[in-house]
This record gives structure tokens, C-alpha cells and sequence, in this order.
């Protein structure tokens, strides 16, 4: 540890704190049990709102605690990242209260630790549940902020909005800009900004290693703010669980590390967001083969792929779209296979030497936490050759049952069945010659179960950082794939290279609009991949009223301001005349 050059300074009386560092100042007051923020950033004025953190799984809130203590470490910056302090956000000082109730024979802390720092224009902030004793705190619900009381947090205004971030991609789900009079649920960050000056707050969670967290609003006509919680512990729907969240067991049990930055534009504070869950958790960047431009399977072809038509459009890409522009800048094209690829191992080995003859990367799929099998074959089949485990030994169960997710059984990833499974797969794969691969249906693997195989994995985001982290290190063996998320959540972002920003979007005008939804609510998650997916850029599809040329210029305007360019039309003459229409496609590219 070593002093900060910026001082800070605490003041005030035994039930009045005030804390003040750099643009900051954190009051409390224990009368009210109430935190206070102010952020000042120039002549623009400041942003204060009431704080209250609370543990209801526990039953122990801030005004719980008959004693409270305060005490201040300070830190700076490190080179590595394993530091309990996560000072590679730079120097400065953590704050932390705490409370208990030691007249009760209580053995139980919670704590409120706040982390400022230099030249940062937001704070973070944890809540922790601890003991003496081993392994007797447990906990699925942890809110650092959870503001009890109406309050005004921006200047009334129709115009205001709040960011609903959904917490994957499947199921044409949406990022939404809600006018601030309802209530919401965004999970692991939102911002809640003026419409007209987008000054404005941005909170959320900057780890991703335990928890699923969420960020609830309930707001009334006029934009006043009824209730405000950033919590750890969300389970419903939309995270695709059907059981309540996990509870992480120990010593001591803590929230996800959470942001709060106020902004004079929310903009900036959403990309600030996006950098900070860097400094925790790099993004994967292991790709150095350029922006991915070429041609995937599933657009048109589908389960109607073939050998022939992969090698006829692999031709077709050497000697005319890439003599004609289309590649990137490092003069590849990218030629990925979907699922239904209809190839044997000896058609996908010689594909892959083919597309590599050509200067192009050959790419193919997997769904490493799913089984798509039948009730039956879980209990007669091996997960995969030469494993001791059936399919039944290694998918999760809930309430006893295995468990379906898109027609799909979900695999507990913490199962060495699993992890056999994956290995195999991935060193099939790299074996065949494939250097790219889409890795779709991970949600599978973020599903909470009844319990795992490592019985020290209580939650469905340690499971999935488990398994993928397996994945990962499979993958990476020799030559590291490209590995291009398809459904899949936004966190944790760093096992992907890429990631679909709007799954199942083709040709038409709606496809494009969906797709471009994300990219003007969640252009900031380009801070966490490499690039951002758009998915199938169909310019004629298997509609009978085919894409108009207005639409296909929509849809590669799409591509171009998402990040990757992978069209995905009949481009084989000879074969599969069925699918899509192939002498209007070589028209339309050309073009």
C-alpha cells in the first residue's frame, strides 16, 4: 500500500460522516440509516442521491447495525490483477462501513466499502456479508444501492429516458429507451439520462465471476424515481432460470464490484462502463487475421447445406468477390460453415485445405453446453466416444428433472462429461483444419441448477466460467480460433472474439432495424469483443418476394457500422437451385 498524492478528508460527527476525495462526497447519516453521493464535474452543478444498501435474504440492513465503524485504506495502481483491492483502476482510497450488532451475541459484518480513485469520473462499490466462523454466511441477494424514497434524479422532462440492456441475445429480445415513468429491469448496467442535455447516471456491475446482477427502476409520471436497486442475485425470464439464483457459501460473501459514474453526456459514461469491466476481466484479442469478411451457411443454405455448394461458393469468393474488394485488410475472407453443415470428415478436411489454397479461413460450429438428443438417449448414449458418462450423468436438473433451453438439453459445465465432450470436439475440429468457429446456444450454460458437479460452484455464472474457461484453453492449444459467440449473453464478454449483436436477422428491412437497434443502444459492448456481429447479411433470400435492392443496401450499411461482414447467400449456380435465387445473388454482389 502507499499514500495518494490527492488527500481526501473525513469529517463530521459519530452519526453524521462525510467523506470527501477528488469530485466526490459520501455522507452518511445513522439516524436515517442513509448514504449520500454528490458528484461535481465543473459548473454544471452536482448529482446527489440517497443510497441504503440491504441484504433481505439475510434480513440485515444498514439501519439494522446498532454499531458502525469507518475505515480507509489507500492503494495504488498494480501491474497484475489479483490484487483483493482491483487497484488496476489506478490509485486512490477505499472507504468502508461497517455494521453489526454485537449485543446480540451477532457474529455476522456487513459492509459497505466504497472505492475512489484519481482522475476517475466514477466510483465503485461492494456489499459484503462476513463471519468468524467458517462457511456460515449465504446469500443470493446482495443491493450495494437501493434507494427506499422518492427523489428526484434528473431535472423533470419528457424527454428523460432510462436503458433497458437486455441480458442476451435470443428470443428477439430488445434493448428498450423508456421514458423514466414505469417500472424496469436492466440487466447488469443501465443509464437514466435527460433526453434533451444527456447529462445523466450510469450504475452497474463491473465482475461477472458469480453473479447475475440487475438493475431495477420504478419511476412515476414526471420522472420522479420511486425506488432504485442494483443488486446481485437476479433470476426470472429473461435470464432463462426457472429456480431462484444461486447462494455463494463462506467466510464472507460479497456483491458483484459495482459502477456508479455521472456524466455529463451518458454516452461517455456507458463506454467509461464498458473500459472498467476491462480493467477486471480483459476482452479476448487473441485474433490478428483482420475484420471478418466472407460467407456463413445458415443465411440461406440452412440444413440444405452441402459439400458442393461450400466449395462451389469458396470458388466463387477467390475469383470474383475478392479480386472485387470484398476482404479484409489483411486479404482474407472467412467461410463458415453452420450447423446441418451435411459434410463428412474427409469433405470438411478437404474443404478446409481448399478454402486455405484460396487465402480464405474455413470456419465451423459447435454448441459446447448442449445436447440435442431425445429423452431417450440420455440414459442409453455416452456424452461422447469413450466417456464413462451418459447424457443424463452430465445435464443440469431443476426440481430433480433435467432441463430443456431451446429445444436443447442445458450440460452442467462443471461436469467432466462435459469437459470430455468439449475437448473432443474442439480437437476434432482443429484437427479438420478449421481455425474459426461459431459457438452458439451458451446461454444452455448460464442456466441455474439444483446443484453442480463441483460442489463448489453454487450459481450458473461460476458453472459457465467453469466450462468456458475449458473451452478456452482447448481452443487456444496451438494456433488460438476465432471464436464467435452466437446466443450468448453480454457477461462475462471474454471467451468470445465476437458476438451476435441481434440473433436471426436475414435480409429484410425489420431484420436490419432489429439489428440496428443494438447497435444504437449497445454500441458500447464493442469494448468488450474484438468485433460485433450482425449476423446473416442475406441480400436475397427464401422468401417468394425477394429482398429489394434498398434493403440489401440497409442490411451491408448494417455490416459496415456493426463490424463484421459475413453475407450469407446462395452463391452456387449448380447446386441447391431451391434456396434463395443464385444468378440474382452474383447480380446483387456484384453491385
Amino acid at each position: 500500500m502507499c499514500l495518494c498524492a490527492n488527500s481526501f478528508s473525513v469529517s463530521g460527527t459519530p452519526s453524521h460522516k462525510v467523506i470527501e476525495y477528488e469530485d466526490w462526497r459520501i455522507s452518511y447519516q445513522s439516524e436515517e440509516a442513509l448514504f449520500t453521493l454528490e458528484y461535481q464535474f465543473g459548473e454544471k452543478g452536482s448529482y446527489s442521491a440517497l443510497l441504503a444498501s440491504s441484504s433481505p435474504e439475510a434480513c440485515y440492513r444498514t439501519s439494522d447495525g446498532v454499531e458502525h465503524r469507518l475505515s480507509a485504506s489507500h492503494f495504488k495502481q498494480m501491474k497484475h490483477r489479483h490484487s483483493r483491492l482491483k487497484d488496476t483502476f489506478g490509485r486512490g482510497v477505499s472507504h468502508r462501513f461497517e455494521f453489526s450488532r454485537p449485543e446480540n451475541g451477532d457474529d455476522v459484518t456487513m459492509t459497505l466499502e466504497f472505492r475512489l480513485y484519481e482522475g476517475r469520473e466514477y466510483l465503485l462499490t461492494r456489499l459484503s456479508l462476513s463471519t468468524t466462523q467458517d462457511d456460515s454466511i449465504s446469500s443470493n441477494y446482495l443491493a450495494p444501492i437501493n434507494i427506499r424514497r422518492p427523489y428526484r434524479l434528473l431535472q423533470a422532462d419528457p424527454a428523460n429516458r432510462m436503458l433497458k440492456v437486455p441480458f442476451d441475445n435470443d428470443s428477439f429480445v430488445r434493448y428498450q429507451k423508456y421514458h423514466l415513468d414505469r417500472e424496469m429491469t436492466s440487466y447488469e448496467v443501465t443509464a437514466l439520462y435527460e433526453g434533451i442535455s444527456r447529462k445523466g447516471l450510469v450504475v452497474g456491475s463491473v465482475e461477472h465471476n458469480r453473479w447475475k446482477s440487475a438493475v431495477n427502476v420504478k419511476a412515476e409520471a414526471g420522472g420522479v424515481i420511486r425506488s432504485l436497486k442494483v443488486f446481485s442475485g437476479i433470476s426470472d425470464k429473461e435470464t432463462r432460470d426457472v429456480r431462484p439464483h444461486g447462494s455463494p457459501v463462506g467466510r464472507e460473501v460479497s456483491s458483484a464490484l459495482m459502477f456508479v459514474g455521472y456524466y455529463a453526456d451518458w454516452r461517455n459514461g456507458m463506454e467509461q462502463f464498458a473500459h472498467a469491466n476491462t480493467l477486471v476481466q480483459p476482452a479476448r484479442m487473441t485474433w490478428n487475421g483482420g475484420t471478418p469478411f466472407g460467407w456463413q451457411s445458415w443465411g440461406v443454405m440452412a440444413e440444405k447445406n452441402s459439400f458442393e455448394v461450400d466449395c462451389d461458393v469458396a470458388e466463387y469468393f477467390h475469383h470474383t468477390l475478392q479480386p472485387g474488394g470484398f476482404v479484409n485488410e489483411k486479404g482474407l475472407n472467412i467461410m463458415s460453415i453452420d450447423s446441418w453443415d451435411n459434410l463428412s470428415d474427409p469433405q470438411k478436411r478437404q474443404l478446409t485445405r481448399l478454402c486455405e489454397g484460396y487465402g480464405q479461413v474455413a470456419g465451423t460450429y459447435l454448441t459446447p453446453f448442449c445436447l440435442w438428443w431425445n429423452d431417450d438417449m440420455l440414459h442409453s448414449h455416452k456424452v461422447t466416444e469413450g466417456s464413462p458418462y451418459t447424457g443424463y450423468d452430465c445435464v443440469i436438473k431443476v426440481d430433480g428433472e433435467p432441463i430443456k433451453l431451446d429445444g436443447a438439453f442445458c450440460l452442467d459445465p462443471t461436469h467432466p462429461g462435459t469437459k470430455q465432450k468439449i475437448t473432443a470436439d474442439v480437437q476434432r475440429i482443429k484437427e479438420q483444419g478449421f481455425r474459426y468457429v461459431k459457438v452458439d446456444f451458451t446461454s444452455n450454460g448460464m442456466v441455474q441448477a439444483d446443484a453442480y458437479h463441483n460442489p463448489k460452484v453454487k450459481t450458473a455464472v461460476e458453472a459457465y466460467n467453469e466450462g468456458f474457461s475449458h473451452f478456452v484453453c482447448e481452443a487456444d492449444k496451438g494456433e488460438p480460433l476465432f471464436v464467435a459467440l452466437s446466443i450468448a449473453p453480454i457477461f462475462p464478454y471474454q471467451y468470445g472474439n465476437s458476438r451476435r449483436i441481434a440473433c436471426d436477422t436475414w435480409g429484410k428491412i425489420g431484420h436490419t432495424e432489429y439489428s440496428m437497434n443494438a447497435v444504437g443502444a449497445g454500441w458500447w459492448t464493442n469494448g468488450f469483443y474484438q468485433y460485433n456481429d450482425p449476423d446473416h447479411l442475406v441480400l436475397v433470400g427464401n422468401d417468394e418476394v425477394k429482398e429489394t435492392e434498398g434493403e440489401n443496401r440497409a442490411r451491408v450499411t448494417n455490416g459496415a457500422a456493426s463490424g463484421m461482414m459475413l453475407v450469407s447467400d446462395n452463391y452456387s449456380a449448380k447446386h441447391r437451385p431451391e434456396r434463395g435465387n443464385a444468378q440474382l445473388s452474383f447480380e446483387r454482389a456484384k453491385k
